[in-house]
């Protein structure tokens, strides 16, 4: 009879080992899941980012040729469709989380501004006046700092 309940204590106590390095194995599987899930929903993001900011230059140049459309075709349906385009580009990429940065006017941010320049002028010292090339966050990450001019 002791015996049998010695046996019976090493088996509970194996079943017991067994239970706990199951229940390990399976939280290391859930921790493995997520963490997968995450690294997935980093490398899209990742992804998005790398195409997004390859589409910006055609962005710039949409705008570009937007203020230099001669005077003779604003009223054009050519001129408003390419508008329309560009205005269609931009609700995409917006919807996609990009997001413009606001410069001019503004205090010069290293984490948002490149300074190509510095210019006398009559605003305070550190002042965006002029935005050369726009800057773009991406999900509140800086994918392209906006190229600035920046008072004296």
């Amino acid at each position: 009879m002791k015996k049998q309940n010695e046996k019976i204590k090493g088996l509970e106590a194996k079943i017991t080992e067994l239970t706990a390095g199951w229940q390990r194995t399976q939280a290391d599987f859930i921790n493995f899941k997520n963490q997968i899930a995450k690294e997935r929903v980093e490398l899209i993001e990742r992804a998005n980012s790398d195409l997004i900011y390859e589409l910006l230059p055609i962005l710039d140049n949409f705008s570009l040729a937007a203020k230099h459309i001669p005077k003779e075709l604003e009223g054009d349906n050519w001129a408003q469709g390419i508008s329309q385009i560009e205005k269609q580009f931009e609700n995409i990429l917006r919807e996609n989380g990009l997001e413009r940065i606001e410069s001019l006017d503004t205090k010069f941010d290293p984490n948002l501004h490149e300074a190509i320049e510095e210019v006398e002028s009559d605003k305070p010292h550190g002042t965006i006046v002029e935005e050369v090339l726009p800057g773009y966050k991406l999900n509140d990450t800086t994918i392209r700092p906006a190229k600035v001019k920046v008072s004296k």
